[in-house]
């Protein structure tokens, strides 16, 4: 097995492994050094995370800022995120300097006791209680203090959207708006230090679900005008047919024939995750038939026994479920309906949507529809086709493996009552 590219798809790669991008990166690269905030606009799967962590690695080695990258989709709370951007700085011995004069100001003798404070879980309790009480002040004046230090700092919030999410969530109207103020107060606060400390501190916002329907959705949109929106789209087929061709170096696979081109042609778009997948599901097969070529049969079987099977479930289930981190219950049924008869009718017509929402019986059927289908194309699920005058699939493997899913289910909306 010759070196070269290595068909890894789930975790982010970088270095060697990541394949293409490179005019994106040196864009992004571009972007931060004329101090924008930025927002990473793109469907799931294309590879958001792995092109902000290359672009930090390519940065690293020039020695000129503090690279910060915080995943907060565990994070519920303003606090949370604080906290988690704290302790992703301490490694950078100038930088925690900075964050310990502030809780030191707190905790009498902390900055000599933190010593003995040990792992790196005792030290979050420590910052949470140095938080309480009054989480505003106290970050500004963490971050503050971070936009002193010697070097401008690049700040990446990965998964922000899914921590809106779970800050937004009410089980009643009166905890909602409650949850809605605090959101609100975040995001407000979060675009203020990024006023106030311009060049000095530059944000980066991304996540596998879209942060501007999430905000439009709640009334909030207003808190985010000052992101610059970066988009990401999907490989161009040339790009995703270099990686095949690289990884079937690697690996030693021959292509057969047309093999490739039904390989891309069943994809439709070129998301790179997909295209790794369905390579790794082809070289599994080739390894269990002790062959290693390739044909346009072998490709279609594949297809059917793995992509669209329970074997391709776990990757391409998160299209289902995440909707519901996104929409009320209510919206989600509709999204699943027009999702199922655009996969089952092959198009979703402008008439055929408002007959689907109507059968729902929602109040302001007309506006959930209008958000629905909006957050359907923001997140890369349909698009609109000119020519058809109507919304299809993107993707013909998600749009293969929906009608596999929820076909059996399926009501024509003529026949709803």
């Amino acid at each position: 097995m010759e070196a070269g590219l290595k068909n890894k798809y789930g975790p982010w790669v970088s270095g060697e492994d990541f394949f293409n991008r490179d005019t994106e990166v040196l864009r992004l690269t571009e972007l931060i050094d004329d101090g924008n905030n930025i927002l990473v606009v793109a469907p799931r799967r294309v590879g958001k995370t792995s092109l902000i962590r290359e672009t930090f690695r390519r940065m690293e080695e020039r020695n000129r800022d503090y690279l910060l990258f915080v995943d907060v989709q565990h994070c519920c709370t303003p606090e949370d995120v604080i906290v988690a951007t704290s302790l992703v700085a301490c490694p950078y011995q100038a930088l925690k300097d900075k964050i310990f004069d502030v809780f030191s100001s707190f905790w009498k003798q902390f900055r000599e006791n933190v010593g003995s404070i040990g792992s790196g879980e005792l030290l979050e309790i420590k910052f949470r209680e140095g938080l309480a009480g009054d989480w505003q002040a106290k970050g500004q004046k963490i971050l503050g203090n971070l936009a002193q230090a010697d070097r401008p700092i690049v700040i990446c919030f990965d998964e922000l959207p899914v921590m809106l999410t779970r800050l937004l969530s009410g089980s009643n109207e009166k905890e909602y708006e409650t949850k809605r103020n605090s959101a609100d107060v975040f995001l407000t606060w979060l675009r203020h230090l990024m006023g106030e400390h311009q060049e000095k501190l530059r944000f980066i916002v991304c996540g596998s679900i879209g942060l501007e329907p999430i905000v439009k959705r709640h009334g909030l949109s207003h808190t985010i005008t000052q992101l610059r929106a970066f988009p990401l789209e999907p490989w161009s087929r040339e790009t995703a047919e270099a990686c095949l061709n690289a990884l079937a170096l690697r690996y030693d696979l021959k292509w057969v024939n047309e093999a490739q081109r039904t390989l891309l042609d069943h994809l439709g778009s070129y998301i790179p995750h997909h295209v790794q997948m369905f390579f790794g599901h082809l070289y599994e097969d080739c390894r269990r038939r002790s062959s290693n070529l390739l044909s346009p049969e072998d490709v279609k079987r594949v297809y059917q026994t793995s992509m669209l099977s329970t074997r391709g479930h776990a990757e391409l289930a998160d299209y289902e479920e995440r909707l519901l981190r996104v929409l009320e219950r209510d919206s989600v049924t509709l999204a699943l309906d027009l999702l199922t008869e655009t996969a089952v009718a092959g198009v979703l017509e402008p008439q055929t949507a408002r007959l689907l929402a109507q059968s729902l019986l929602l109040k302001n059927s007309d506006a959930v529809l209008r958000e629905v289908l909006d957050i359907l194309q923001h997140d890369g699920y349909l698009e609109w086709d000119e020519h058809k005058q109507a919304w299809v699939f993107v993707s013909s493997l998600v749009k293969d493996w929906w009608e596999k899913r929820f076909s059996q289910s399926y009501v024509p909306p003529q026949e709803r009552r």
